[in-house]
């Protein structure tokens, strides 16, 4: 059975001073303060917590989530997939997780044209279709294959 990873992070506001991994960066809260990252990693069918981590404030979700799959593998999860939300998505993340194998549900950032097409133009063909049923996860999906770059 394959164990789905739920990966976040967020950041916190500190003014502890001379902390290693105290730096400026871009704060969900900005009040002027440095700020360091905090990622939780759980596995979204017993809810148990898989990892912890925290890295310095200047580095951003995107470019993140590289060490942490490197890090699920060197933890020996072999069986897995991840739930992401769009601060993890980039052509390098997609291709990285590609790459090693796992599977991965992802937000897109923004509306862009790619989504709304194919939404539109997928629209009734898998909403309360039985073999579109997402089997304990109470929602009807669909795989559509495309381009989602250019360069693709």
């Amino acid at each position: 059975m394959k164990t789905y990873i739920s990966y976040d992070s967020t950041n916190k506001n500190s003014q502890a001073g001379d902390v290693e991994l105290v730096e400026y960066g871009k704060s969900k809260v900005d009040i002027g303060f440095p700020v360091f990252n905090y990622a939780m990693g759980y596995d979204v069918n017993n809810r148990e917590p898989l990892f912890c981590e925290k890295y310095p404030g200047s580095i951003v979700d995107i470019s993140q989530l590289k060490l942490m799959l490197n890090k699920a593998q060197g933890y020996g999860y072999k069986k897995v997939g991840f739930i992401l939300d769009r601060g993890y998505f980039s052509k390098q993340n997609i291709e990285h997780m590609d790459k090693c194998g796992y599977s991965f549900i992802i937000m897109v950032k923004g509306m862009a044209d790619l989504v709304s097409e194919l939404i539109l133009s997928n629209k009734g063909s898998f909403e309360n279709k039985r073999n579109c049923d997402m089997d304990g996860f109470g929602v009807y999906g669909k795989t559509v294959k495309g381009r989602l770059y250019e360069a693709d």
